[in-house]
């Protein structure tokens, strides 16, 4: 089976009608989300309504549940903050009531997939090296693991009591794996290029997909919504 997996859209209206594109010339079997639908960027109802519509299986993310537990967003940085605040005024309330119904996690085909960390999933803890990976690999039983939340892309492997980060490839069946495929709508990394991942379980197969978009069409609209320009400036850096 190929699964596509996604995550952090962030109401990025125009780097998920790119992405999807994508998804729709590759055709895979399922379609994962692994959350934060909403924050940061101009149209999280399109957003939600399009992966509403379109996913197999969706997970929670920290900004999605921030919309009903006010008390997560007491511990986000000031734009982020700014921008659950916002999202509160313009979210259809159909959406909070669908947000609530929400799982942190779904395992199926011996893979795992969480928005944060498989070490409390509710807690959105952040895998970031190879230190916080130990802890998380000992969270989990199955062979590759799928997060998002960081919004940068990485891969762990672990063999045997040695973890490694690796680069996207043919992987090893005989190790296991935590999977950052990064995010669609507010990459980190350096590179402004939204980002998505592709598993083969057939040939135990990972490809981290990456495509340009209407950057400035998406940064504009966040500056017309009246959110921090911080918020626009950080798409076109990718930071």
């Amino acid at each position: 089976m190929i699964y596509a997996v996604i995550s952090d859209i962030h109401a990025n209206l125009e780097a998920l009608e790119v992405c999807l594109n994508e998804i729709d010339k590759i055709k895979p079997d399922r379609l994962i989300c692994l959350g934060d639908l909403v924050d940061y960027c101009a149209q999280p109802n399109e957003v939600i309504e399009i992966i509403k519509n379109r996913c197999d299986v969706i997970i929670l993310g920290n900004h999605d549940e921030a919309q009903f537990d006010y008390s997560l967003a007491d511990g986000f940085s000031a734009n982020a903050y700014i921008s659950s605040l916002h999202t509160r005024k313009v979210i259809k309330q159909e959406y909070i009531e669908y947000f609530e119904t929400l799982l942190y996690s779904h395992l199926e085909n011996d893979l795992f997939f969480v928005h944060a960390s498989p070490y409390m999933p509710e807690k959105y803890k952040y895998v970031l090296d190879i230190e916080t990976a130990k802890i998380n690999f000992e969270s989990f039983d199955e062979k590759v693991c799928f997060i998002g939340h960081s919004h940068v892309p990485v891969i762990f492997e672990q063999s045997g009591n040695r973890i490694n980060i690796i680069e996207p490839s043919k992987l090893d069946s005989s190790c296991r794996y935590i999977i950052n495929v990064g995010s669609v709508g507010q990459p980190r990394d350096g590179n402004p290029k939204l980002s998505f991942g592709l598993f083969d379980t057939d040939k135990f197969e990972y490809r981290l997909i990456r495509l340009g978009y209407d950057i400035k069409s998406a940064s504009d609209k966040i500056l017309k919504e009246g959110l921090p320009e911080f918020l626009a400036m950080r798409l076109l850096a990718g930071i």
